[in-house]
């Protein structure tokens, strides 16, 4: 793995049909912490095959399973607060849209290569309005720790990611709220989506 500021969402091997989307019936069964072992294989996966994929194949591989684990509508509503209310649906879709080819580029990005690295799962919390705190972590080659928890609510019957905290307290949600907020008030709706596709052709070239 690349030495770069450790990316927002993070174990084993992984079999062919986790490159996939489960069917509604099996995710359903599926507990948070399962989720994120999901996750954390898929990663683990892409990470020692970084070389031979590239970005684009590191992408396609990963852009299945993300869609699938994390509820992109609800955290790019969340992103841009109150101003979601004054969209157009056409808008709303123009957002939740780069929101996650987005997050989805960020993985791809920064996953480009293996050290040596594990992930675990160390357990479940209870977090506000229903919602649970996977406890989760990446242990470097040289024994460091690195906490990367992700909160998970339901949404159609089955738990999906709704925000992830690095070092265990910062809520990547919260920052992105935060920037895209202030985008949208000092520059507009449309300079915003413009700068979130820029981000993801400047990750593709450096991939």
């Amino acid at each position: 793995m690349a030495s770069r500021p450790f990316p927002l969402f993070l174990a084993a091997g992984l079999v062919l049909c986790l490159c996939w989307p489960l069917p509604p019936a099996a995710a359903a069964e599926e507990a948070p912490s399962d989720i994120v072992g999901r996750l954390n294989a898929v990663l683990m996966e892409v990470m020692q095959q970084a070389d031979e994929l590239g970005f684009s194949g590191r992408y396609d591989r990963l852009a299945p399973v993300l869609s699938e684990a994390f509820n992109f509508s609800l955290m790019a509503r969340i992103s841009v607060g109150r101003h979601w209310r004054k969209l157009a649906n056409s808008d709303r879709d123009r957002l939740v849209d780069v929101f996650g080819r987005l997050s989805i580029a960020t993985f791809a990005a920064r996953f480009d290569g293996y050290s040596g690295e594990r992930f675990e799962v160390l357990g479940e919390n209870p977090a506000l309005r229903k919602a649970i705190l996977v406890r989760n972590r990446l242990i470097k080659n040289d024994g460091e720790a690195v906490e990367i928890n992700y909160l998970l609510k339901t949404a159609e019957g089955r738990w999906r990611v709704v925000d992830v905290f690095l070092d265990a307290k910062y809520s990547e949600l919260a920052m992105k709220r935060s920037e895209y907020g202030a985008v949208i008030k000092n520059a507009g709706f449309d300079e915003l989506i413009r700068r979130l596709n820029e981000k993801i052709t400047q990750l593709a070239a450096e991939g």
